[in-house]
């Protein structure tokens, strides 16, 4: 490219041409990373706020049934929202980071900042999966999201469940694991598969958290 792109051509470029936009994606546009990050936070705090706040607290906690929670029963959608809120705010920080690290160990030279820029606009797929998923909390009813939330809680398979607690069977979270490997390569200059391997650790882990806990 001749000339660097604009946020709004950043923005847009990383999902149809994104080698040629991160190329262009230096340590000054850190700051616009992070408000991407954080904006998909915003909009994540948001839609689980939503959700939650029309499961009954019976449902979403069968061993508080016949008990008056008081005020905490009215307050789950807000409590829910504010922890997924925090919860995905420093996952995201530390996600960053160990792939900075890792990319380091890989033989790259990168600089942290200039990572952190580019993993911010690698979660430009995750921030459009906010947006729809706001507006589906928005116009979602009660009984529908119980049938959800039940369905889930009581699958029996725990490798299935534990795909789609890490959110492993969605396009967008797919997208987003293609852009870190691109946004690797990029800043570490390291090939390929060695990227897409960095880029798989942390929904591995993940994976593997909601396989071992549940």
């Amino acid at each position: 490219m001749n000339e660097k792109p604009g946020f709004i051509g950043q923005f847009l470029g990383v999902l149809y041409r994104p080698r040629e936009i991160f190329s262009t994606i230096d340590e000054s546009d850190m700051g616009k990373g992070i408000f991407i990050a954080v904006l998909m936070v915003a909009l994540a705090a948001y839609s689980t706020m939503t959700y939650m706040g029309k499961i009954p607290l019976d449902v979403l906690a069968p061993q508080l049934q016949g008990v008056d929670a008081g005020p905490i029963a009215g307050s789950m959608g807000p409590i829910s929202g504010i922890a997924a809120g925090v919860s995905l705010l420093v996952g995201w920080v530390i996600t960053g980071f160990v792939l900075h690290l890792l990319g380091k160990f890989s033989g790259g030279d990168g600089s942290m900042k200039r990572y952190f820029a580019l993993y911010g606009f690698a979660t430009v797929p995750a921030l459009l999966n906010q947006v729809l998923r706001m507006v589906d909390a928005s116009i979602m009813d009660s009984a529908s999201l119980i049938d959800y939330f039940v369905s889930y809680r009581d699958l029996s398979s725990k490798l299935v469940k534990a795909f789609i607690g890490a959110n492993l069977l969605n396009i967008w979270s797919l997208a987003g694991i293609a852009l870190v490997a691109l946004s690797l390569e990029e800043n570490y200059k390291v090939g390929r598969g060695r990227a897409m391997l960095i880029a798989l650790i942390p929904s591995v882990l993940y994976f593997a958290l909601n396989y071992f806990t549940d």
